[in-house]
């Protein structure tokens, strides 16, 4: 029923080599109709909001079937269309020569006896700091690409790349393992191409870091009682015995060089803060950081890291343990990398909101593996449209004169709605059909009303 836009069309056809041609064909179909749903996102009504001429015959239950058989039969692979976005992303959207990604793990709340890979997770939105409250659902690491807003340094955008299912029980690859595992597609994909992996404490580990590939930098947080080592080795005195040292002595742990530069009275030599003008969380503020070199034996084994103590004065947000893989980052710009990882908390947020995520109900494993990673592929479409054509459009300037000062026009949800808008002005004009036609098409807008209520 829906019409595909055209400036729509050129960034679908090319995930169209992902696809055979009908899985293409029903692939654009669910894209429009997931756009056009406004109740929620279960996969019937999604696909009754394709053809809503059928919904008053619940009969011809077999017209949807080809929605169904989409992601449960269809020999498409999330693999083959996350690189099919990763280019998409790569071509079209401001990046820097070094790629920034996120990655991150994200509770998708489902329930049901028969749902494959469904398991009890920490819900890291109901949790607090004094109480962890776990969930059913599917735990998805996602690994996405931070891009900044033009004209701005405030990268709210993370475009998913790759998304993989945490199994819960004994000897199944952990969060650690599986963003290992898409790292190295992504080195595979772009062999020339350097990157910087942000990510949080839970992802500065030994499985994730040891023999990290050198085209890769990371930026993470570390405990504030790590146990550090001085890089620089003492030389050996001749004729000692015994094996050679490998590090050097014991350096004060994070938490505790914060309290040394506290009690420093002066400003010149080691462990002193260093006042620092950063732009975290979208707006400028002043910070102090403690920088310092060191081994941290216990994950990166002989090599050395960069770790950063930052303090905000204001006392508005505690103290922070960071560390890098370049040494020669500068402070500044550990601690920008690091709020970057914002961006990916924004998406996760956007996809359960705006694109209902967690609305459809599937059960075998063949539907719960591809859905989800399709619903993010399309969140990245959408933005990728959005970016190079939709905020151009008349119905962007449209919803931007409506706007109020707490809205933004880089939100997912602005975006939905600016290619709705475009969709039902290149579906219903005056000009689109005959007067049959017409008549028609108002019957089945009634229908896609009552799907809507």
């Amino acid at each position: 029923m829906w019409t595909m836009i055209q400036s729509l069309s050129p960034i679908v056809e090319a995930l169209a080599p992902t696809f055979t041609q009908p899985s293409c064909i029903v692939s654009c179909d669910l894209l429009l109709s997931w756009v056009m749903c406004l109740g929620r996102h279960r996969l019937q009504r999604v696909a009754e909001n394709a053809d809503p001429e059928i919904v008053a015959d619940h009969s011809q239950r077999h017209s949807l079937d080809k929605y169904y058989n989409f992601f449960e039969r269809s020999s498409w692979t999330p693999t083959g269309l996350a690189y099919r976005v990763a280019v998409l992303i790569l071509t079209h959207m401001p990046l820097s020569k070094r790629i920034t990604l996120l990655v991150d793990d994200t509770l998708a709340h489902k329930r049901g006896k028969s749902v494959w890979g469904l398991g009890w997770w920490r819900d890291a939105v109901a949790s607090t700091q004094k109480r962890v409250a776990t969930a059913s659902g599917h735990n998805w690491v996602v690994l996405a690409v931070a891009v900044c807003v033009p004209f701005t340094n405030v990268p709210i955008l993370a475009l998913t790349l790759l998304a993989r299912l945490h199994l819960p029980g004994k000897g199944q690859p952990s969060c650690v393992d599986l963003t290992r595992e898409m790292l190295a597609e992504v080195l595979a994909w772009f062999p020339e191409q350097v990157f910087t992996l942000v990510g949080d404490g839970a992802y500065a580990s030994k499985g994730l870091l040891e023999g990290l590939d050198p085209r890769v930098a990371f930026v993470g947080r570390l405990r504030g009682d790590a146990a550090l080592y001085d890089p620089r080795v003492a030389v050996a005195k001749k004729k000692r015995r015994g094996p050679k040292a490998q590090k050097g002595p014991r350096l004060p742990a994070p938490k505790e060089a914060a309290a040394k530069a506290d009690r420093k009275r002066t400003t010149i030599g080691a462990w002193v803060w260093q006042g620092l003008l950063v732009t975290v969380y979208g707006r400028p503020r002043s910070l102090q950081a403690l920088a310092y070199a060191a081994l941290w034996p216990r994950v990166l084994g002989k090599r050395p890291i960069q770790v950063v103590v930052v303090r905000d004065p204001s006392g508005k947000m505690r103290d922070a343990y960071l560390f890098t893989t370049d040494l020669e980052a500068r402070q500044d710009w550990v601690i920008t990398m690091f709020a970057w990882r914002w961006a990916i908390e924004v998406l996760f947020r956007a996809s359960k909101q705006v694109m209902d995520i967690e609305a459809p109900q599937h059960w075998c494993q063949a539907s719960v593996e591809k859905l989800a990673p399709w619903v993010w592929s399309m969140q990245s479409v959408i933005m990728v449209w959005y970016y190079v054509n939709g905020r151009n459009s008349p119905e962007a300037q449209e919803l931007r004169d409506l706007q109020s000062d707490w809205d933004s026009e880089w939100s997912l949800r602005h975006m939905v709605q600016v290619l709705r808008r475009s969709i039902l002005n290149a579906t219903i004009n005056t000009d689109c059909a005959s007067e049959a036609q017409l008549q028609q098409m108002v019957e089945t807008l009634k229908n896609w009303a009552n799907l809507a209520a």
